[in-house]
């Protein structure tokens, strides 16, 4: 995942359990925090945010965000991913991505 200062940017997860069949799970509440290298809230947004399930696909969730202003170029940030499907799945990612200029 690429985070650019300025930019839009969409995050989507895909859940799925193995135990089931079939495996995607499409009744599930995702929220996406992304957190500065201090490990504090970015203020682009109020966090959480949840990601809605996307109809029809299998599992997929995700969100588009205006842009966000506070991103430093060359910070590292903390994208944390939390699921908890409504027959106890629980899931819990952390990706650590680097803000980068966009050039184009």
């Amino acid at each position: 995942m690429n985070l650019s200062p300025n930019g839009s940017l969409s995050i989507s997860h895909n859940v799925t359990n193995p135990k089931l069949d079939p495996i995607y799970v499409n009744d599930a509440t995702v929220t996406v925090t992304i957190k500065d290298s201090k490990g504090a809230d970015t203020i682009d947004e109020s966090w959480p945010v949840i990601l809605p399930y996307i109809s029809g696909s299998n599992g997929d969730y995700e969100k588009s965000f205006d842009p966000f202003t506070n991103l430093i170029v060359g910070n590292i940030y903390t994208v944390i991913i939390n699921v908890t499907g409504i027959d106890g799945l629980i899931d819990y990612c952390e990706h650590e991505c680097r803000a980068l200029r966009k050039i184009c």
